[in-house]
């Protein structure tokens, strides 16, 4: 630095504090895309030497865990983070982690020698030991999926709600005997929608029959058709489908159909998540919807 000109006369042109510059200055914790801007204009004021701080402040980088790229309810996520990203000065680095979390170090060494601002977290829920070591080196957000009993920053939904309203839908249309098509309960939201359609059934005073309530490992077509399939070729099936994706709803009408099933006059399906696969299969007949989105 130059003897002539100090962080703090840096920091009183800015309106920064001291702290603030040195962060920038050595490119150690995370400052905003517009502090950023203003204590380099600050310093370009004040002819300091920006170079050097120029090309840390051009490698501004988030690293991104998620399940898997197939799923399609990731990519309008992935389009949005990224644009967004973008749009402040950041890179975003994806890592599929097919929510496996049997090395904590791989992931620890690739956040701490990426020297990135901040983890963004899609994947379902690692150890709480892994977070707590995460966060001592960088700011992280988990994304739709948060775990119920750790303080953390997140974005997501209301699921129980969401289900249960899904459910209600159904009621609405005269189904009564109605099914859950659900994914693994190691997520958050399969347990929270779960919870909302176990909470609507017991509104109505109905109870689930646990024949009728599928868990598929992860978001997958195929499972999802073989499994409703059999349910459906069943001498008793549900007159209703509660699905937690889309993928899954759509399963459940192809395999419906398959079966020589109308949809929705003798089963009606409702979806979950509002994807582009929804807008493919939408019909509706009567007042009986086949997919609600």
């Amino acid at each position: 630095m130059s003897s002539k000109i100090t962080i703090t006369m840096i920091a009183q042109r800015a309106g920064v504090s001291i702290a603030t510059v040195s962060r920038i200055i050595t490119q150690k914790g995370t400052v905003s895309p517009s502090t950023h801007q203003k204590v380099l204009q600050a310093m370009e004021e004040l002819e300091y030497d920006t170079a050097s701080v120029k090309a840390n402040t051009s490698n501004q980088a988030i690293l991104a865990f998620i399940p898997d790229f197939a799923n399609p309810f990731y990519a309008p996520l992935i389009d949005g983070i990224g644009q967004t990203a973008h749009e402040s000065g950041f890179e975003v680095f994806w890592v599929p982690t097919k929510d496996i979390f049997s090395n904590n170090m791989f992931y620890l060494q690739m956040i701490r020698d990426g020297r990135f601002k901040g983890v963004l977290w899609l994947s379902s829920s690692p150890p709480t030991s892994l977070l707590d070591l995460i966060r001592k080196y960088c700011p992280f957000i988990m994304c739709c999926e948060y775990p119920d009993d750790y303080e953390c920053s997140y974005v997501s939904i209301d699921d129980k709600t969401a289900a249960y309203w899904a459910v209600d839908h159904l009621f609405s249309t005269g189904c009564r005997e109605i099914g859950l098509i659900n994914c693994s309960l190691k997520y958050k939201y399969a347990r929270h929608r779960k919870e909302g359609y176990l909470n609507a059934l017991k509104n109505a005073g109905l109870v689930s029959n646990p024949e009728w309530v599928i868990n598929i490992p992860y978001i997958d077509y195929t499972l999802a058709y073989s499994a409703i399939s059999q349910v459906l070729k069943s001498d008793h099936f549900p007159d209703a489908f509660f699905t937690c994706s889309d993928v899954f709803a759509v399963a459940a009408i192809n395999a419906a159909q398959k079966c020589g099933i109308r949809v929705p006059e003798d089963l009606s399906v409702i979806g979950f998540d509002n994807t582009e696969t929804s807008r493919f299969f939408f019909f509706k007949s009567g007042n009986k919807p086949a997919l609600f989105y």
